[in-house]
């Protein structure tokens, strides 16, 4: 078997300058997961000087393993977004695999690409879900929607029960007070934050990693929350709780 082909970018954005706003949207939520996106405005440096006919024929058929393009009425339009998009169909006929994922924003047809290619239309989809479906076709497995809170977040703090945290943050606290056991060899009762063999300061503050109170449940993946069977820290013991040794939240 061979080895998978390793490419410069994971995701190139292909869009008209008129929808820039939601092309960039996309990009942060992406940049922000470690995800190599190909952006003509953070490559300012690198495209200065270049014969950009020549190099963007190269970003576009060559150099990622998915071309996102946001199908528009002004992407029809432009002379550089139809030459980007024929670098990408050059590809996805040379490959005879799906290369090209449409998102839609209006009911613009782009000459050459069926109807019959799956798309995602924004109208009907938030751009967080956009990312999430993007993040699992790369491989980073499904997206459950406390991960969807968090790529969504829009930079926002709250105080929760005195405690200052980022907006999504109170909704995951309230989750982790119904997730009462994890499953192991057997179920095992969770260390509530104040229970711990060690002092972590539960009766003067609150959990300094996940926010909760004293007697409550940590949330799953806090660095204080303490394995039950060694009582080492949870996220990172030895303890062998299945095969993949992740922890299985009930």
């Amino acid at each position: 078997m061979s080895a998978k082909k390793k490419y410069e970018y994971d995701i190139v954005l292909s869009f008209a300058g008129e929808d820039r706003k939601v092309a960039k949207r996309l990009y942060e939520i992406l940049k922000q997961e470690g995800i190599a996106v190909f952006y003509d405005l953070a490559e300012s440096e690198r495209l200065w000087g270049k014969d950009l006919y020549q190099h963007l024929q190269q970003i576009y058929r060559d150099k990622a393993q998915f071309c996102v393009v946001f199908v528009s009425k002004s992407y029809v339009k432009k002379r550089w977004t139809r030459h980007e998009l024929k670098q990408a169909q050059a590809r996805a006929f040379q490959e005879n695999s799906e290369y090209i994922l449409p998102i839609l924003l209006d009911n613009a047809e782009i000459p050459g690409m069926n109807r019959t290619t799956g798309y995602i239309d924004l109208r009907s989809n938030k751009m967080v879900d956009v990312a999430a479906i993007l993040l699992a076709k790369l491989g980073r497995g499904n997206i459950g929607d406390d991960e969807v809170d968090r790529l969504g977040w829009d930079g926002k703090y709250v105080t929760y029960k005195g405690s200052r945290m980022a907006s999504y943050w109170p909704k995951q606290i309230r989750k982790a007070q119904k997730q009462k056991t994890i499953s192991v060899i057997q179920k095992y009762d969770r260390v509530r934050y104040g229970d711990e063999k060690e002092d972590w300061g539960a009766h003067r503050q609150p959990c300094h990693d996940c926010g909760v109170m004293i007697g409550q449940f940590h949330v799953v993946g806090c660095d204080v929350e303490r394995c039950p069977i060694c009582d080492g820290q949870s996220i990172s013991c030895g303890c062998n709780y299945d095969k993949s040794k992740e922890i299985v939240v009930d």
